[in-house]
């Protein structure tokens, strides 16, 4: 009988030591589940691999990594090169609360500090600011937030051969030394009329940050002057803002009321053929500077820079 009290206790004890054992495992499974990540709101907590994804501004980031989205408050437009993916997720009436916690989200990722505390308690909020944070650099940390490390550095890999490629092109030969405009016709009417500049968007990040082409002088002073990237200029004065090269971007469904001007016509870059007019339906390509959209506008502009300037 003692003996086999003894053994019964023995079994007992490793019966406790194996449910332990498996307390342990289930224990550190689960603090594995989470990636604690340091943001510009102090260190959050993310579940590894999340599921499903909130976005706004960011949300070329997110679709081209193949994240699960399922909801964003964004801009589409059929020329975006991520376009047919917005089609798998809902897309948000409102960049509200009660829209974001409708789809359920466990991550939900945005550029406004002031998001962190109004939804930080639906679901962990990556902050990533739009400024001080490159293209590449704002990739890789969604990447490894969402477990898609290698789809962001493949896509980073491919733009920046892309990019190499094209500054050897347009730095050096006929190119050199040339300045470039990134301009399009606002109209006589309207809060906005005239010709408006653009250094951020309508290509601008790729322009001037990535391929490193230079603005014309005047216009650089205005941008000093006026402490915008971007603004408008009325068409009496306009054409002394325009480069050597000009991206010319069309309104959909709207002709320039500007190109038909004989001011136009004695403009040196138009009456040598250095006009790149990019149509109205390619505004989405041109919208956003996540790495595949900047890949594509990368294509896009160097195919139209060969075909008008050769």
């Amino acid at each position: 009988m003692r003996k086999r009290g003894l053994l019964l206790c023995s079994m007992l004890l490793l019966i406790v030591a194996l449910a332990g054992c498996g307390k342990s495992n289930t224990t550190n499974n689960e603090e594995t589940d989470i990636n604690k990540i340091d943001t510009v709101m102090g260190e959050i907590e993310v579940p590894k691999n999340p599921e499903r994804v909130v976005v706004n501004w960011y949300i070329g980031y997110a679709l081209s990594l193949d994240i699960n989205v399922v909801g964003y408050s964004a801009w589409e437009q059929e020329s975006m090169p991520f376009y047919d993916k917005f089609s798998h997720s809902k897309k948000l009436e409102n960049w509200a609360a009660e829209d974001i916690m409708a789809v359920e989200p466990d991550l939900i990722i945005t550029y406004d500090p002031e998001d962190y505390e109004k939804y930080n308690k639906i679901a962990p909020v990556l902050v990533i600011p739009e400024k001080g944070v490159t293209s590449a650099e704002k990739l890789r940390l969604i990447g490894t937030v969402t477990g898609k490390e290698a789809e962001a550095e493949a896509l980073i890999t491919t733009f920046e051969k892309k990019l190499a490629a094209a500054k050897a092109e347009l730095q050096s030969g006929k190119y050199e030394g040339k300045t470039f405009s990134i301009l399009e016709d606002w109209g006589t009417t309207g809060e906005w009329s005239g010709v408006a500049y653009e250094t951020g968007s309508r290509g601008g990040t790729l322009v001037y940050d990535y391929l490193a082409l230079k603005k014309p002088e005047k216009l650089e002073q205005l941008i000093a002057k006026a402490g915008e990237g971007r603004g408008t200029m009325s068409y009496e004065v306009a054409h002394e803002y325009f480069g050597d090269y000009i991206l010319w971007f069309q309104q959909e469904g709207k002709e320039s009321e500007y190109a038909k001007s004989d001011i136009w016509k004695s403009i040196p870059a138009v009456a040598e053929g250095r006009v790149a007019e990019i149509p109205g339906d390619k505004l989405g390509l041109f919208f956003y500077d996540d790495i595949a959209s900047l890949t594509a506008q990368l294509d896009y502009t160097m195919n139209v820079i060969k075909r008008l300037w050769e």
